[in-house]
């Protein structure tokens, strides 16, 4: 009995050394998303695109014979539990941390820089993010800067030459990526003829109408980084003011919900992360992943998250190494870097990368592709 107990013991420590070796053997990515709040529009497909990508690598053999595993916890866009999150999968082994697009980032990307581990913006968008989160900080995705630079370029090859900006000062991304834009356009030649704020989410822009309709001088077009759910109750409100200007937006309008809004929303021109183009790579991993979960990804967020996990991939590979410091060093190298949503180029002094942007427009009830570029001038944060 003694001897049978002794060798029972001896096969579960056996046992116990191969799921540990195993568990060390996988290169853990920590998500600390907003899956249930105010973020999980853009948080959740990012978590969808990088799961999808990683049972690619792993089926493939994985990253220097190690498997991706993705550990995604839901912050809730909760402060506290965001970065209680982010602590929690350190200990648990990750060894890099894809942030939420949330208000969480910056403390949980304090946290990141503490402990020496690389994170991400993920889905978020403003430059001003890795500057501000530390040395650990990048920001894979597409930036503010370059989006309103492409904005600018676009409507002065359309031969537009003066604006209105209608912004909120509430928070930095319809804050600072007017800015932007200002910027570039007025570098290119344009002229901004005047800036009308408004409230994200007050169900009521009859006031900024009222003004737009009385201006003296008629800009060539509005621009604005409005976004849903406001976008389409101001294009209603201003086209029932006979208000016919062209009207350019940003990123925080593609869902497939703003096709549904109606006539007033035709001819919106907005800018993107990209957009899955009949015959493109995007397209096909989109179908793949709708033919294999049952359903459509959410929004073009998905290819944010699957392109990331490939880029780390390209990171740990150029390193040579799964360690954290390692995958900064290498994070900083990737140049050429071909994603689903175009070409990566990542800048090693600001840790962002050069990535071109997509635009689109709403044409006949449904999103049409009308161009991807980067520009010939970013303007500095």
């Amino acid at each position: 009995m003694k001897k049978r107990l002794a060798l029972l013991v001896i096969a579960g420590l056996i046992l116990f050394g191969i799921q540990s070796a195993t568990a060390a053997d996988t290169i853990k990515i920590g998500h600390p998303g907003d899956f249930s709040g105010v973020y999980s529009f853009y948080d959740s497909p990012v978590r969808d695109g990088a799961q999808f990508a990683i049972e690619e690598i792993n089926a493939a053999g994985g990253v220097l014979g190690r498997k991706l595993e993705l550990m995604a916890r839901d912050s809730r866009n909760d402060q506290g539990l965001g970065v209680r999150l982010a602590e929690e999968l350190i200990r648990e082994g990750a060894v890099y941390l894809i942030g939420t697009t949330g208000d969480p980032f910056l403390a949980q990307g304090s946290v990141a820089c503490a402990a020496g581990i690389p994170i991400s913006t993920g889905d978020g968008t403003a430059p001003t993010l890795v500057g501000d989160a530390g040395e650990c900080a990048f920001q894979i995705c597409m930036s503010d800067s370059v989006q309103g630079a492409v904005a600018a370029e676009y409507a002065y090859k359309k031969g537009y030459r003066t604006t209105y900006i209608v912004k909120s000062t509430e928070i930095p991304y319809t804050n600072n990526l007017p800015n932007y834009f200002q910027e570039a356009f007025e570098k290119l030649g344009g002229k901004v003829l005047g800036v009308e704020l408004y409230r994200i989410e007050s169900g009521d822009f009859s006031a900024q109408v009222t003004k737009l309709a009385n201006l003296k001088d008629k800009p060539d077009f509005i621009f604005t980084p409005m976004f849903l759910p406001d976008t389409p109750v101001f294009m209603r409100q201003l086209r029932a003011a006979g208000i016919r200007l062209p009207v350019m937006s940003t990123d925080g309008n593609h869902d497939e919900s703003l096709t549904k809004a109606g006539q007033a929303v035709e001819g919106l021109v907005f800018s993107t992360h990209g957009y899955p183009t009949p015959g493109s790579k995007f397209a096909q991993k989109w179908m793949e992943y709708e033919k294999k979960t049952g359903k459509a990804p959410t929004s073009v967020a998905f290819g944010v998250g699957y392109d990331e996990i490939y880029f780390l991939k390209t990171a740990i590979e150029k390193a040579g190494s799964a360690d954290p410091k390692k995958i900064i060093a290498g994070l900083k190298q990737v140049t050429g870097f071909q994603g689903v949503l175009g070409e990566y180029n990542m800048d090693p002094a600001t840790r962002r990368t050069q990535k071109p942007i997509s635009l689109l427009e709403v044409k006949d009830g449904k999103f049409a592709f009308v161009d991807q570029f980067y520009p010939q001038f970013v303007p500095d944060i």
